[in-house]
């Protein structure tokens, strides 16, 4: 996947679909304040929570992820906070 860059930080695009192979969809209203420092928490593979902060590792968090599965570790929701 080709990389892009955005603030002089490089990200890797990365192509998502669901199980049936369709793009999935996407929004822009989690509405995620600037932060330079994400975090994530895991359940076995699952990412099951994303930290985002201003400040580094020690700063201020400004939103929360909270991400939901089924029993076959499909994720069904994201919950912002």
């Amino acid at each position: 996947m080709p990389l892009v860059r955005e603030n002089s930080q490089l990200y890797e695009v990365l192509k998502v679909s669901t199980i049936s192979g369709q793009p999935l969809q996407t929004t822009s209203e989690l509405n995620i304040p600037g932060y330079d420092y994400v975090s994530l928490s895991y359940s076995g593979p699952n990412v099951t929570g994303v930290v985002y902060k201003t400040g580094g590792v020690g700063g201020t968090t400004v939103a929360t992820l909270a991400l939901t599965y089924d029993g076959s570790n499909n994720l069904t929701s994201v919950t912002r906070s």
